[in-house]
């Protein structure tokens, strides 16, 4: 994970206490992002495979608006 510019390992380090910005690519251009805000409390750092599954929509959503083509007005 990235904090700043600053690598953040919430393995060693714990959970981070702020929002968690997702950021969602396609073909190589940003497309939008998703916003995680953690409880209340330190709490746990959930377990890589939970993390990993988080993650996956935002895949699937830059996947998915990267092969719809762009966006026409009017």
């Amino acid at each position: 994970m990235t904090v700043g510019r600053r690598s953040w390992n919430v393995e060693a380090a714990g959970r981070h206490e702020g929002e968690i910005e997702l950021r969602t690519y396609g073909n190589g251009h940003y497309l939008g992002r998703f916003i995680l805000t953690p409880g209340p409390g330190p709490g746990p750092v959930p377990p890589l495979q939970a993390r990993l599954v988080a993650v996956s929509p935002a895949d699937q959503a830059g996947a998915a608006l990267a092969s719809a083509g762009p966006v026409r007005n009017g």
